[in-house]
């Protein structure tokens, strides 16, 4: 009989992914895959009875009811209010972002530089407190093995994997930026070989291009190192190399100031590892 989780869970739905990620380990297989779901599909959480979501998520009812008492929940209704709070998780429209800048909450001299230099600065400290370095250098050895380093991200994404394209090309590394049309990027995933890399970036809620590619990488033994959000991310998988980053937010707005600063990292661990084995020509 599985274990009850003794702390209460919470009630927002913005403190449930970093609150079950930390306990996740402690659930059964089965309740894991609950979770996987849920966090991935909290609309269908929230909208749905629990008839119709033990049958998308593959599960019986009574495993919903199971997974919700043992997270700490009453029950199942209990547990779905919360995700109900989620549908307010949804990215809004930057013009009802931006309102919630002045939404009074704020001090007055509280200016928007001096919000996102704190939300910047939370950001990079969490990261050097809760970093895995020897993932970091692990993932960094994989990218300097690859003949070809192969990277995609769409959405917030893109600065990233533009910002890492750049670096990597100005060291020398043999890099690709996979752009363009969704099935333009599927095909020349399917093209990349074992010798070669992906690194993917994608951030909740989670691009379902960048998904494919990994899915399709994976699939093919190409190896992949993915920079997310949660180790709950579609794209953070037990085959491949995953790093998380989180970013604090302003009304809604999070920056990329953490994330940038780790794929830096990724990138000259990449470079001295390359050049550590005469294979690094700086531009």
């Amino acid at each position: 009989m599985p274990s009850t989780i003794s702390q209460s869970p919470p009630r927002v739905f913005s403190e449930l992914k970093p609150w079950l990620q930390e306990h996740y380990v402690n659930l059964p297989k089965r309740l894991q895959s609950v979770a996987v779901f849920a966090l991935h599909n909290p609309d269908v959480i929230a909208l749905n009875t629990s008839a119709v979501i033990s049958e998308k998520a593959g599960v019986t009812p009574s495993t919903l009811v199971r997974f919700a008492k043992s997270v700490g929940y009453q029950g199942f209704t209990d547990m779905q209010s919360v995700f109900q709070e989620s549908m307010r998780h949804i990215p809004q429209p930057y013009a009802q972002r931006l309102s919630h800048l002045d939404d009074g909450e704020q001090q007055p001299e509280q200016t928007v530089l001096h919000r996102f230099s704190q939300a910047a600065s939370a950001s990079l400290s969490r990261l050097e407190q809760q970093a895995d370095e020897t993932a970091i250098l692990q993932a960094s050895e994989q990218l300097a093995k690859a003949n070809t380093i192969y990277i995609a991200g769409q959405g917030r994404a893109t600065p990233v994997t533009t910002y890492l394209h750049y670096t990597l090309v100005k060291m020398g590394i043999q890099a690709v930026l996979l752009d363009g049309m969704a099935a333009s990027m599927i095909d020349k995933a399917r093209l990349i070989r074992r010798d070669e890399l992906l690194v993917a970036v994608s951030f909740s809620p989670y691009t379902a291009n960048t998904r494919e590619l990994v899915d399709i990488c994976l699939s093919q033994k190409v190896p992949v190192v993915a920079i997310t959000d949660s180790t709950l991310s579609p794209i953070a998988r037990p085959d491949d190399f995953h790093l998380e980053v989180l970013e604090e937010e302003v009304g809604g707005i999070r920056g990329l100031s953490a994330t940038m600063c780790l794929a830096l990292c990724l990138a000259v661990e990449t470079g001295k590892y390359r050049s550590q084995n005469g294979e690094l020509f700086v531009q």
